[in-house]
């Protein structure tokens, strides 16, 4: 059995993870915790391991409780840009990466991959829709990808202009944390599922179809070139694609049985005009060089901004297409200059947020 290292302990991917390991699901030993909370020690005894708050500490210190723990898989549930570092320093330390942080991907794109394969790391991706896709894709070449979104509260709405955080806060299927449910809302979660998809599986974003699917039961699916289409079906709960990631031939039950009796399953298109992140996010994929990087620190300034109260819910899409006008022609060649190039991006969408 794998040793486990949870990055994220106490966010919605660490704690689901923690809970799968208490039922059995996950049966894995917990080889060690890291955290931004300083409250670690009640984790730490249950799972008999070492926990690491990395609030204020540097790479090298947080490499080296990594190395230290010599897990040989970690989920990495951080969350935003800070998760690309942890990516890269597990790819450093040779270190198989069962991977919820998609901006480990949409920012460091063909750098992290490159990085990956020259030290045989394996990227498992966490989210549902990249977790079905790449356990669909076993045995399988697919011609086209079809991923999945939920249209989130706003769905079929187009009255946008007046829309509450308290309102975007509120999804219809999934509970998770505020930035990714603003996200969901604006459709700009699925965007940066595009950018990471196309580097995930190094597919073309013209092969890649976005669906509305309101029951979050089709988690995403893959066409084939005899026109087949093979999708993965189970309940909306992240413990599947965790326990798939940690452990990929997992053979016990993860989630609740999936009925089929009575069950009604819908598609339709998105909604482009109202939702314009979705065609951003192509756009940025058409663009190459840093503009994912921009979509992706413009989107996290945005967003916050929105739910600071200092821009409405229509202005996201506008601060993040100003912000890319800018975006340089190339990619930076190293982790630290995507960081950068990532904190001027965010800095020139916080400057166009306080502009009346």
């Amino acid at each position: 059995m794998d040793d486990i290292l949870i990055l994220g302990a106490t966010g919605s991917i660490g704690t689901t993870a923690l809970d799968a390991a208490r039922k059995g699901i996950i049966r894995g030993r917990i080889a060690g915790l890291v955290s931004y909370s300083s409250d670690l020690s009640s984790l730490a005894d249950e799972f008999s391991c070492p926990a690491f708050n990395a609030r204020g500490k540097t790479r090298d210190e947080i490499a080296e409780f990594i190395r230290g723990v010599s897990p040989s898989i970690a989920l990495n549930g951080v969350s935003g840009t800070a998760g690309l570092i942890y990516t890269d320093i597990l790819i450093g330390c040779g270190i198989d990466i069962a991977l919820a942080n998609k901006e480990s991907i949409v920012l460091g794109g063909s750098l992290i991959m490159n990085k990956a394969r020259e030290r045989g790391v394996r990227i498992i991706p966490v989210d549902s829709e990249h977790s079905a896709i790449y356990h669909l894709l076993k045995g399988r070449r697919a011609d086209s990808i079809i991923l999945t979104a939920s249209g989130g509260p706003f769905y079929g709405r187009e009255d946008l202009a007046g829309v509450t955080a308290a309102e975007a806060l509120r999804h219809p299927t999934w509970k998770m944390g505020r930035k990714i449910t603003i996200d969901s809302a604006t459709l700009a979660n699925k965007g940066l599922e595009v950018i990471e998809a196309s580097h995930l599986f190094s597919i073309d974003a013209g092969r890649i179809e976005v669906v509305i699917h309101r029951q979050s039961i089709v988690h995403s699916a893959i066409r084939t070139a005899d026109g087949a289409v093979y999708a993965l079906l189970s309940p909306p709960d992240m413990t599947l694609p965790i326990a798939m990631a940690i452990e990929p031939d997992l053979s016990r039950q993860a989630v609740a049985p999936l009925s089929l009796k009575d069950l009604t399953l819908t598609f339709s298109s998105p909604d482009a005009v109202h939702f314009p992140m979705l065609g951003l996010a192509y756009r940025a994929l058409e663009m190459k060089g840093s503009a994912s990087i921009y979509y992706c620190a413009a989107d996290e300034a945005a967003a916050e901004a929105f739910l600071d109260g200092r821009i409405g819910f229509m202005d996201i899409p506008s601060v993040v297409a100003r912000t890319m006008e800018g975006c340089p022609a190339s990619l930076p060649d190293s982790v630290d200059g995507i960081l950068e190039e990532a904190g001027r991006a965010k800095s020139i969408a916080e400057g166009i947020c306080s502009r009346p």
